[in-house]
């Protein structure tokens, strides 16, 4: 039964209190309201829910169990129900909803539902349960599910790539700019998108060029990539292990055989897009940087490109394998 009370003639005290729960003593500092006329306690459900559930979080930050936010969110991004959640998990069809409300859930529930968290778990669990619930609930999670990993394998191969190429001073050898793995990634897409044929030595050189060239005109370049002097040109640094970890993610490689002469066929490799580029991160800028790079070599094969490389500083001045200065840059003549 609820106490009336009017909150004129009532405040509200805090005062440390001790309740027991599942036989373990849990300090808290909870809310109580007092009558200001004799001062005694009023009961008020509302900083009774309060009080139990602080007692509640509590005692889970003491034993490192899921807060029921928690719990919801695991099954809420797989977007099944409650009642199709425990019945994967082999449990009453009440027992997420109890969880999610407040209750207390035991260690080997718990241990379960973090297990959860991962995709792959759930996954497995599925597969494994899946005559517990309805067709239509198990295409819907696992659907969700692929989606899942996929962007988890996404985030971990652009959290690997940032680790590796992230630059521990911002100088002069990456144009003053920290590594950006999704400007290098649409910077790929947006040549690869408008040229019809791109070879990887052409790729190369587009991309060096539009580093120098804004480092030029605004004092930083765009990917904060470090170039190498190569046999060819200059070239990020590991270019190859930076266009292997797009592979069949961002851009894929076409073979074509062409004609070269009576009796010969050459083999020609290409690198195709596997999306459109998102604009939207470059600035202003650094567009029209990319832009005027692509006006100037869309229809140049790479060894025309190549010989206008090997004229610049940034070829001539470094020594064999050496790093790059974006410094060279203010002395550009091919754009």
């Amino acid at each position: 039964m609820v106490t009336n009370y009017n909150s004129h003639n009532s405040k509200i005290i805090k005062r440390k209190a001790t309740y027991r729960i599942k036989g373990e003593p849990i300090e808290i500092l909870e809310d109580v309201r007092i009558n200001l006329k004799n001062n005694e306690e009023i009961f008020d459900e509302k900083l009774d829910d309060k009080n139990l559930e602080n007692i509640y979080n509590q005692y889970r930050k003491k034993h490192s169990l899921l807060t029921p936010n928690r719990i919801k969110e695991t099954r809420e991004k797989y977007g099944v129900s409650q009642r199709a959640f425990s019945r994967i998990l082999g449990w009453g069809e009440v027992t997420i909803h109890r969880y999610e409300t407040g209750a207390l859930q035991d260690r080997s529930h718990n241990d379960a539902l973090v297990l959860l968290e991962n995709p792959d778990n759930m996954k497995t669990l599925l597969e494994n349960n899946k005559n517990k619930i309805n067709r239509k609930d198990y295409i819907n999670i696992k659907e969700n599910l692929q989606k899942l990993i996929k962007d988890d394998i996404d985030k971990t191969l652009k959290e690997n790539i940032t680790k590796k190429y992230f630059n521990e001073a911002l100088d002069e050898y990456c144009g003053y700019s920290q590594f950006n793995y999704e400007k290098f990634v649409n910077m790929i897409l947006f040549f690869a998108v408008n040229i019809k044929r791109l070879f990887k030595t052409k790729l190369m050189k587009l991309l060096f060029y539009s580093d120098f060239a804004n480092f030029r005109n605004n004092t930083l370049s765009i990917t904060g990539l470090k170039y190498i002097k190569n046999h060819y040109g200059p070239t990020p640094i590991k270019y190859e292990l930076l266009l292997g970890e797009l592979f069949e993610k961002y851009i894929t490689y076409q073979i074509e055989y062409v004609e070269a002469s009576k009796d010969n066929v050459e083999e020609y490799e290409f690198i195709k897009p596997l999306g459109k580029p998102s604009m939207g991160i470059f600035s202003q800028e650094e567009m029209d940087s990319m832009e005027k790079v692509l006006n100037a070599f869309k229809n140049l094969t790479s060894e025309k490109i190549t010989q206008y490389s090997h004229k610049e500083e940034t070829w001539t001045k470094p020594k064999n394998k050496e790093i790059i200065s974006y410094e060279y840059a203010r002395n550009l003549t091919c754009i």
